[in-house]
């Protein structure tokens, strides 16, 4: 049996360490020095609940510069990480234009049809050093009806553990897809008898 293949886009304004969370999680290292990035694509296998999984990830661009790049992007994508970090304040006022254009690109009405998970790296910075508190951010998530976890891309806190829980929420979207879809396909059979059946009589 072929492993599923997802791609997960890895977006959020820049520098708040997209790249470094997807470095971490590749290769577990730590990139300090920030460099924009246009595009970068990496390759991943995991293990979730004893089933493979490959995950192609999408390190998307932040500036403003690249936003019409970005539908495109998300149009493709099966699971998006929406970054931002506890140095950067504009970086979680930002989040729902992602959100909304994540939406738009998948043509669908609300987060519950998307799988996406709202991340808040540089999580270990002190209380002192952060522009916003975790109960800021926790807020933000319940009105952004988005599930959020805290990362540290710097010493790889949580780092797997947003893209394992991510991509757990994509495979629980693909199941209940596929159920939806056995139900139509026997909804539109039972519909066709019925139809032939008065057809006869």
């Amino acid at each position: 049996m072929n492993s599923p293949k997802f791609q997960i886009v890895v977006a959020g304004t820049g520098a708040v360490g997209k790249s470094a969370i997807t470095l971490q999680f590749i290769a577990k290292q730590f990139v300090q020095k920030y460099e924009p990035t246009i595009e970068d694509v990496y390759k991943k296998m995991i293990t979730i609940n004893n089933q493979h999984v490959i995950l192609d990830i999408l390190d998307t661009a932040g500036q403003d510069e690249y936003s019409s790049l970005r539908s495109h992007y998300y149009a493709k994508g099966d699971g998006f990480l929406l970054v931002c970090s506890y140095d950067n304040f504009s970086s979680i006022e930002e989040i729902l234009e992602f959100k909304e254009t994540i939406l738009q690109a998948k043509d669908v009405e609300d987060s519950s049809q998307v799988p996406i998970l709202l991340v808040v790296n540089k999580c270990d910075l002190s209380n002192k050093d952060r522009v916003f508190s975790r109960k800021e951010v926790d807020d933000l998530a319940r009105l952004y009806d988005l599930p959020v976890i805290e990362t540290s891309a710097k010493n790889g806190t949580n780092v797997d553990n947003a893209f394992h829980k991510l991509t757990t929420q994509i495979l629980k979207q693909k199941s209940i897809g596929k159920k939806d879809s056995k139900t139509k396909t026997k909804a539109k059979k039972e519909k066709k008898k019925r139809s032939i059946r008065c057809s006869i009589m």
